[in-house]
């Protein structure tokens, strides 16, 4: 593999943080061992590597959360106290979190007001104009009332609400952890144009994420850590997104995405969409047949999130028709999509999937408590049975069956997700955004995970933003525009440019006349009945 050595990278600012023999250990795990690390001003710091690789250990270090066993940590040439987050901020340093930091209740003049330092505050009674000013002029996109509760705000609108809190306090380096989660393709360019503004105003940005096309695209130079360890530091513009990769996990990387099984028996129609409608999208109609996953792609907000909803019946839909295994939905709620097989995993995981309090078994089996049950009573060891062969299967890293979700990693979490899918065997999975702030070596295990369920009979619909996860994981891809299919790009045409170059043309040079599917519909069964 040719990479840039950490010797060859050179650049010319003022060092503005600087970690040098970091060591931090939790019981008997060392996060950190001996890893140095640098922020120069007027540059983007990139740091990579997978969920427990240390980075988040590495951040509070530099940000005074944190108390390092060993090491020296300097903000602007000046040494930090261990354990002082307030000297951090005064030294300089800023911090823009993955979970919101908030004051949920107040608005948000008033969490604006409260994290700039007291000599740049207005006047109290000044604070709306002086919120609303502030906010434009970071050229994030970010229209928000200055009135209006930071609890109100959508997942997009909080995340970079986070990064102007930071820049409200005029850092001189500015650390962003997984900024992007939950921006669609306009929300990160705006973010990417206000991080290159702190660049050229001599800024230090390190900037954390699992996005690795965006991490090149913004960085200069990148560190990769793995195991707690510190793998070298790159030059950008020399290193390409396969050799990262095979940095982070540490081994070469042959195909990231699991190939299909062969087919031995035709495939059958299992999901029929015809001229289904609903709020900003429609009329939208396409097949899916048995075994394979099918990806919908298309910019932001242009009704896939609305589709989604309408299938797993979370919204109802306002005309068309669905029909699953020969028969036809209504569609009225969650459960009665359950019920007739088709099976949502939600982009939003914390929010929408799971219940973060609750561990693993849990989790995993709620909605499949009946394979368990008998007379009205749990199989607890039938449950723990079928739960610890999933957590070995999709390689759950978890102490126990009965830790709550919500201290495990982003990719462990999705897999508990996944896992439901195991139990409950629907016969269509629509997997939203199913590697969303997942690191690379859980996406890879996820896409296994997909793989396997549709070899086993299942069929995948998956909505994701990225064309690579799409050509690299789907059998072929619908492209949506102004909320319609306007192309489907088939198997051994996909790769990231052909699917970039259908949503950039958008609808307007869609083949004329050429329906998605070239099928008819299916004849239904009695609407409503069971399967």
């Amino acid at each position: 593999m040719t990479i840039s050595s950490p010797e060859e990278n050179s650049t010319t600012g003022e060092l503005v943080l600087e970690l040098t023999g970091v060591s931090r250990q939790f019981g008997a795990v060392r996060a950190l061992t001996d890893v140095s690390f640098d922020c120069r001003a007027g540059e983007v710091h990139a740091l990579v590597g997978e969920n427990g690789s240390g980075k988040s250990t590495l951040l509070g270090i530099a940000s005074g959360f944190v108390d390092p066993d060993l090491g020296i940590v300097r903000i602007g040439g000046k040494p930090l106290r261990r354990d002082s987050p307030a000297l951090a901020r005064k030294l300089g340093l800023a911090m823009a979190y993955q979970d919101t930091s908030s004051i949920q209740p107040e608005p948000v003049k008033n969490n604006l007001y409260l994290t700039a330092p007291p000599d740049q505050r207005p006047p109290f009674w000044r604070r709306k104009k002086w919120a609303r000013e502030l906010l434009a002029s970071f050229d994030l996109d970010l229209e928000l009332f200055p009135d209006a509760p930071a609890g109100f705000l959508t997942l997009a609108e909080r995340q970079l609400f986070e990064v102007a809190k930071a820049l409200a306090t005029n850092p001189k380096v500015l650390l962003l952890d997984e900024p992007t989660t939950a921006l669609g393709p306009d929300e990160v360019e705006a973010l990417h144009r206000t991080v290159r503004a702190c660049r050229q105003r001599g800024m230090g940005v390190v900037y954390v994420s699992h996005r690795l096309p965006e991490v090149l695209e913004i960085a200069d130079r990148i560190t990769v850590l793995r195991d707690g360890r510190n793998q070298g530091t790159f030059n950008a513009s020399a290193t390409s997104e396969t050799q990262l990769v095979e940095l982070i996990v540490g081994r070469p990387i042959e195909s990231a995405f699991p190939p299909a099984a062969p087919q031995t028996a035709a495939r059958e129609e299992v999901l029929a969409v015809d001229g289904l409608q609903g709020q900003s999208f429609g009329p939208v109609s396409f097949i899916l047949v048995s075994g394979e996953i099918v990806g919908i792609a298309g910019a932001e907000g242009n009704g896939q999130a609305q589709l989604f909803d309408c299938l797993s019946g979370r919204v109802p839909p306002k005309a068309g028709r669905v029909v699953c295994d020969g028969v036809e939905l209504n569609l009225i709620s969650t459960h009665e999509a359950i019920a007739s097989g088709l099976m949502l995993l939600p982009g939003d995981r914390k929010r929408e999937a799971l219940m973060p309090v609750l561990g693993v078994r849990v989790n995993a089996t709620i909605q499949s408590l009946r394979n368990f049950g008998l007379l009205g009573l749990l199989n607890r060891r039938a449950e723990r049975k079928a739960v610890g062969g999933l957590v070995e299967q999709l390689e759950i890293r978890t102490p126990s069956l009965d830790q709550p979700v919500e201290f495990l990693s982003g990719g462990n979490q999705q897999k508990v997700s996944v896992s439901r899918t195991y139990l409950k065997k629907p016969s269509v999975i629509l997997a939203y955004e199913p590697t969303q702030g997942v690191d690379v070596g859980s996406r890879f295990d996820i896409y296994r995970a997909l793989r396997a369920r549709t070899d086993s009979g299942a069929t995948l619909l998956v909505k994701s933003s990225d064309p690579i996860e799409l050509s690299g994981l789907c059998d072929r891809v619908l492209v949506m525009s102004r909320g319609t299919i306007v192309e489907e790009i088939p198997g051994d045409e996909l790769d990231e440019r052909r699917i970039t170059e259908a949503i950039v043309r958008g609808p307007g040079l869609s083949r004329a006349g050429r329906s998605p599917l070239g099928v008819a519909m299916p004849k239904s069964r009695a609407r409503g009945s069971s399967r």
